[in-house]
């Protein structure tokens, strides 16, 4: 009895959490689209057990929801093979709905929100916490406003 008591116990604070975590994100979200920023570049760097070490980090350029470019560390456009690895955060609505599936349906999950302009700017992420190599982490830096 103490066990299933036990059991439910640890179950509601699991959900708990993940409700406080997604209320910050939607808070967060909420300041980031206030702000009405649709042109912007930042640096993105995707850490994982992945084929594309190489190329990181990403720039982004976005203009109004749409990717612009996506260009490798030596400023070549990104090619096709890593492509579609970074289009999912390559937008800061990318990133917030990259987010809120990790707070959905993974174990363990931390997302730091930009001080400034309150996007994810890391979001480190371990899907089963006790399997391993599937784990992965963004990170976005250098980020600015264009005209």
């Amino acid at each position: 009895m103490k066990r299933k008591i036990l059991v439910v116990l640890v179950a509601l604070a699991l959900m708990l959490s993940a409700c406080g975590a997604k209320s910050e994100l939607d808070k967060q979200r909420a300041q980031w689209d206030g702000q009405g920023v649709t042109h912007y570049r930042y640096q993105l760097t995707i850490s994982c057990f992945c084929p594309f070490m190489d190329v990181i980090p990403v720039t982004v350029e976005v203009r109004d929801g749409k990717i612009v470019s996506l260009t490798d560390v030596t400023g070549e456009p990104l090619g096709d093979q890593f492509r579609e690895s970074f289009e999912k955060a390559a937008t800061v609505e990318g990133l917030f709905t990259l987010a809120q599936d990790a707070l959905k349906n993974a174990d363990k999950v931390e997302v730091v929100y930009d001080s400034k302009f309150s996007f994810p700017s890391s979001i480190v992420i371990d899907w089963i916490e006790m399997a391993i190599d599937d784990e992965r982490s963004y990170y976005v830096t250098e980020f600015e406003v264009l005209p």
